[in-house]
């Protein structure tokens, strides 16, 4: 579905912008869901999600330690802390949500606790990135729930007393114009430091070559573009600098080989990692209850995903001295 059936769409004109918070899964103390009212088709639509995508990356955990490839228990890694800026395919809502994992409930049965809000996805055009920042500064405050989570752990009572009756402001996705204010956290990160920060988890160790890599990489996705050319692209983030500028980066690099603007956008993110790394996920198409894994230290085994983690098909002959960027914002925008 793309942007011209959302918009003729007479649900998508009828949904309003839905700013309470929700919430739905697990903490351990409690020996079940925690859950707000399921009083709308769309937040029933992302729990449903939530819990199909986990049972698909739970059984791929069963699968991994029954293979006898080692490391933990399935379901007791925990997950990343995440968000993801997700387009309801049915009930034409674009949900903001941090997904959380604090190991699951009272009884050991795994599984992570969301909160989230709704926003319809008619009235937010694709997200490039001088209009991102308001889905990026909403799924932050989610994530600082954990703030709250960790005091009701040390304090614990009923739990809508502590989270229910909460708005978001909501009000920065009706303003249409451009923000480029990332860009000046972003010409502040140098790419060497950039690089050196994300290497541990490239195949490719050395920041010429690897330039090289994601350039030929960005010229076979402009070749694609068009109908039909649903990818799932990865991205790696530096944790020690601004996750918001990084993500509007890549979508700003996107944004030069792509036509973002005809595409029904979906993004997850992890921002704490192994060895200081996070990643950035971008779903051009519906989502699929697979698409959870992208937030999980699966997401390489997924079929589908273009995944610029793995490149390693540049050589000496690719490099291109000149257009070697200083800085990350100086990388996005070379084409």
């Amino acid at each position: 579905m793309g942007w011209t059936d959302l918009f003729k769409s007479k649900k998508s004109v009828e949904l309003k912008p839905d700013p309470r918070i929700r919430w739905f899964g697990k903490l351990p103390t409690y020996a079940d869901y925690y859950t707000s009212p399921t009083d709308a088709e769309w937040a029933t639509e992302f729990n449903e999600w939530v819990m199909k995508g986990y049972e698909v990356y739970h059984a791929r955990e069963q699968a991994r330690v029954s293979q006898n490839d080692g490391g933990a228990r399935p379901g007791t890694d925990r997950l990343p802390l995440a968000g993801t800026v997700l387009r309801l395919p049915k009930s034409g809502m674009t949900v903001l949500a941090t997904i959380q994992d604090y190991g699951g409930d009272m009884r050991g049965r795994h599984f992570p606790i969301c909160f989230y809000v709704g926003f319809p996805t008619g009235a937010w055009p694709a997200p490039e990135s001088g209009g991102i920042a308001p889905a990026l500064d909403t799924v932050d405050a989610l994530m600082k729930l954990r703030d709250d989570v960790d005091a009701f752990f040390r304090a614990p009572g009923r739990f809508d007393s502590r989270f229910g009756e909460r708005d978001l402001d909501l009000s920065g996705f009706a303003d249409s114009r451009s923000d480029e204010s990332w860009r000046r956290s972003a010409r502040s990160i140098p790419m060497t430091d950039w690089f050196n920060a994300v290497r541990p988890v490239l195949k490719i160790d050395e920041l010429g070559l690897w330039c090289a890599a994601v350039r030929k990489w960005g010229q076979g996705i402009s070749a694609h573009d068009g109908g039909g050319f649903e990818p799932t692209f990865r991205f790696p983030l530096a944790l020690t600098f601004s996750i918001n500028a990084q993500i509007a980066g890549w979508v700003r690099w996107l944004e030069r080989r792509m036509n973002l603007k005809s595409r029904f956008l979906s993004m997850t993110f992890a921002t704490d990692g192994k060895e200081g790394v996070g990643y950035f996920s971008v779903i051009a198409r519906p989502p699929v209850p697979e698409d959870f894994i992208l937030i999980t230290a699966q997401a390489s085994s997924l079929a589908y995903l273009d995944d610029l983690i793995g490149l390693n098909g540049a050589s000496d002959s690719d490099r291109h001295p000149e257009a070697m960027p200083t800085s990350f914002d100086e990388f996005t925008e070379q084409g």
